[in-house]
């Protein structure tokens, strides 16, 4: 679901949103806690710190700005909660503290994922608007690394047509993205 339907949801009724954000990213959350934890804590306090991301998403809904996405919103909440649960197990045990910092993003670092990701989805969009076969040709050359060969065997084209192809897909799309042919 995306974030802003699931917003919506999370506001209109709490209950059915938060099991469709449970659902959609509880693995996520957990491989998150679980890489920040494995080693310190038990698999009972791994879970709780996952309920507890859930607990603090929706406690802080309300202050809650679409500045990043869900996703990554609720990474960092599963990273902070998760050196809150090794912070507070070191204080308990005598382990080395250096040993397990967790190195909590600023807002830029989120940022510029953001744009990046915001980039890519241009890029590929303009890449479909290429059309067939060219589209399909630079995904599978660029995204996939197969073979110009590999390619023209499965479109059947020639290897040539296929390379002539990409270099032309590739040149418009520098146009398109505001480059220098």
């Amino acid at each position: 679901m995306k974030d802003e339907k699931l917003l919506k949801l999370l506001k209109s009724d709490p209950n059915a949103g938060m099991n469709q954000l449970i659902s959609q990213y509880s693995g996520l959350v957990f491989a998150i806690v679980r890489n920040k934890l494995s080693g310190a804590c038990d698999s009972s306090e791994i879970e709780d710190c996952v309920t507890d991301v859930f607990l603090n998403f929706q406690a802080g809904l309300e202050t809650y700005e679409a500045r990043a996405s869900v996703k990554n919103y609720l990474a960092v909440i599963a990273k902070n909660q998760a050196g809150m649960y090794l912070r507070n197990r070191l204080k308990t045990d005598s382990i080395d503290c250096e040993d397990f910092l967790v190195e909590i993003p600023d807002e830029s670092d989120f940022t510029e994922e953001l744009a990046e990701k915001q980039l890519l989805e241009m890029v590929h969009k303009e890449i479909k608007l290429l059309g067939h076969p060219d589209s399909e040709i630079i995904i599978r050359k660029y995204y996939f690394g197969q073979s110009s060969k590999q390619i023209a065997a499965d479109l059947q084209m020639t290897v040539s047509n296929v390379d002539t192809r990409a270099h032309r897909a590739i040149e418009k799309l520098k146009v398109k993205m505001g480059g220098r042919s």
